[in-house]
Order: C-alpha cells, then structure tokens, then sequence
C-alpha cells in the first residue's frame, strides 16, 4: 500500500462537532473533519510502517536461523576432517607396512617356491596327480639332444608351450613333439602358494620336498597371514571412516530437522502477525477512504462516512462476486442473477471513479443489506467512529 503524507493539525474541535453538526460553524466542521482523515492516514501509516519493520525482523530472523545452521554444519564438518584423519593415520600406515611385507614375500616366493620330485613309490600316482595341477608348465627339452624329438610335460598348469604333438620347431626337423611324465628329481614351481591338501599330503609323505623348507615355509606363510592382516586392516577401516561418517551425517539430520522447524516456527509466526497488520491496513485505508469522500459532506460527516463505508463495502463485495468464473454457475437462473450483480458491480466501479454521496446512497439501496449486515462491517464501522470520537475529544 501507498503511504499518504500527513501534516500535523491542532485538534480543536469536540466530538460534538461531528455527532452534532449544528452546534458547530463551518469552519469548525472543517478542521474536525480534516483531523478525523489525518487520523486515519496516520494510522494507516502507521500500521505500513509495522508491517516494513516486521518483514525486516522477519528476514534478519531467517538469515540468523539459517547462518547458526551454517556454522554448525561446518564445525560438524571440521571435527569430521579431524576424525578421519585420526583414523587414516592409524591405519593408513600399518595398511603401508602389510602391503609392502606382502609385496616383498611375493617377490621372494618366487625365488624359493621350489619343489624337486624325490621318491618313486607313487610315481604314477599321487606324485604325477599333484605335479600335473600344481606345477606351472616348464620349458620344452630336448632330452636327447637336437636330433631328437622336442618334450613338453604331458600334465601341467599355464603352459606356455607348443602343445604336444604339435610340430616341433627345436627337434627333428618335421617331427612332432612329444610328451613325458614328471621324473624323479624334476624341480618344479607352484602355481600358487597355497599348498592342498594333496600337496600336504605327498610333502609329508617325502614324495616331494621344497628345495629350501624353511624359506619355503616361512615365505608362504608370510603371503597368507599379510593376505589376511591386510584385509583385516581395510575391512577395519572401512568400518572406522563408515562409522564415522553415519555419526556426522546424523548429527548434521538433526540440526537440518532442527533448522527446518525453526524456520516453520518463525514463518508461521510472521505470516500470522503479517495477516493481522494487513488486515489491520486494509481497513484503515477503508477508513481513509470513506472519510476524504464523506469530507466533502462535512457538515453531515457522521452520516456521510458510514454510507461511504457501506459503499466502498458493498462495492469490494460485487466486484468479487463479478469475478468469479463461468464455472461458479451451474443454472441459466444463476447466470441471469450474475448479469444483475455485474451490472451493479460495473455502476459501483463507475461511481467509485467519480464519487457522490447521493449516488452512493443509491447504490446502498441497491444492495441493501446483503453484504452490510455481516458482524464484519458493523464491528469496522463501530471500531472506526469510535476511533475517530477519540481523536476529535483528545
């Protein structure tokens, strides 16, 4: 709404002068009906200006609210960093030391990942079994030299050879290679450092032996147990840094939810006070309304400003009325009703452009009491005269 510009008038007159225009000259009337439009635009101001500081008490309180949010989260957020890095300085070195153990006994394990065939009792049973799926495939021999025919192992694991029978590139020139057992004192490599129970089994029994036991031994048992220790330790801190995570997100939910019902609260709080003040602005700008239109009956003022009021009332009330859609009309009898109300609607608009009392009365007439009789009118007209009373008698 528009602020109006008052000047500050000396309130001579008494209530009399109003509610007993024939106790009062002309002059008199005048200057008490100028005070009673002076009121009222002062008090239209005034509550304009209450709904100005309330939207800027509202802001100020939204952009509070929101930056205690901000700062919340961000310490929440540090103290986060801080955590993590407590826990990635715990782990992240001893997660170093394991793989690097792991890495140096892979290295090392195939150095002593040895294992010479030793006994010919289970020659052509667990012996050639164990050799044929565990020992990696070794190169291709001429055993009787070249004139002779190229060997590759019958059974092995990731051969990388010529196949047997497939024509010899090393032997006999157009010959095929051919393809042999394992033999006594063969040395083999595993393709893996685990050891099976069927490999277990024919090292216990002294059918085969590592070349060095013990480098053997403690090289695969360091592969396994730094296999195991180094996924214990990223499963732990996996864990560690989850947990760590679920702990700040949750605590950052409950300053979210705390945040977002804070703003519910202060929106809710404005939007109730703001709809009190505005409505409080609307009828003080009826009130102006209706008292610099009846100002031109002063002399009749008391009169003058209550057929104002009704006017400007009725009027609001046909002009919704007339602006509802074609929906709202469902009969041709309600449609005939609306082009009465649109017709009354159109002359009160016309009348509002140029206004007159008498016109005004007309108008009133018109309508009657249909909107007037509403408790809402009557509890206005009764606040503004009695308001208006009390600036003429201060």
């Amino acid at each position: 709404m528009r602020k109006i510009n008052v000047m500050a008038l000396s309130l001579i007159a008494s209530a009399s002068l109003i509610l007993n225009p024939m106790a009062a000259n002309a002059a008199d009337l005048k200057i008490a009906v100028k005070t009673v439009v002076t009121g009222f635009q002062t008090a239209l101001n005034t509550t304009l200006d209450q709904i100005d500081v309330l939207s800027q008490e509202h802001e100020k309180n939204v952009a509070d609210i929101n930056q205690v949010y901000l700062d919340s989260t961000a310490k929440i957020n540090a103290t986060q960093t801080t955590d993590l890095l407590v826990i990635a300085n715990i782990y992240n070195p001893k997660i170093t030391a394991s793989n690097a153990a792991l890495a140096a006994a892979k290295i090392k394990w195939d150095s002593v990942n040895l294992i010479t065939i030793k006994n010919a009792f289970g020659w052509q049973g667990n012996v050639q079994q164990v050799a044929g799926t565990t020992f990696v495939c070794p190169p291709s021999t001429l055993p009787n030299g070249p004139t002779w025919l190229e060997i590759v192992k019958r059974n092995c694991n990731g051969s990388t050879n010529p196949m047997l029978g497939a024509k010899s590139t090393k032997g006999i020139a157009g010959s095929s290679i051919g393809g042999e057992d394992w033999q006594i004192g063969d040395v083999g490599k595993l393709n893996t450092f685990e050891v099976s129970k069927e490999l277990q089994s024919v090292l216990d029994d002294g059918y085969m032996a590592p070349v060095n036991q013990v480098e053997f031994d403690l090289t695969r048992l360091t592969i396994k147990n730094e296999t195991v220790n180094l996924n214990s330790l990223n499963t732990m801190y996996s864990k560690a840094r989850s947990d760590v995570t679920v702990k700040y997100e949750s605590s950052i939910a409950l300053i979210k939810a705390a945040t977002d019902k804070a703003l519910a609260d202060e929106d809710t709080r404005y939007q109730n006070l703001v709809a009190d003040l505005q409505a409080k602005a609307a009828q003080s700008q009826s009130f102006v309304l209706a008292s610099e239109r009846a100002a031109i009956n002063y002399k009749t003022f008391d009169k003058a400003f209550t057929t104002a009021l009704q006017f400007e009332y009725n009027r609001v009330q046909l002009d919704e009325i007339a602006n509802l859609p074609w929906a709202a009309f469902t009969t041709n009898r309600n449609l005939s009703s609306m082009m009465k109300v649109v017709a009354l609607s159109d002359l009160a608009n016309s009348i509002a452009d140029n206004y007159s009392y008498a016109q005004a009365i007309k108008l009133n007439a018109s309508v009657s009491t249909t909107f007037t009789k509403a408790p809402t009118f009557s509890t206005s007209l009764k606040s503004a005269k009695t308001y208006y009373t009390k600036m003429i008698k201060s």
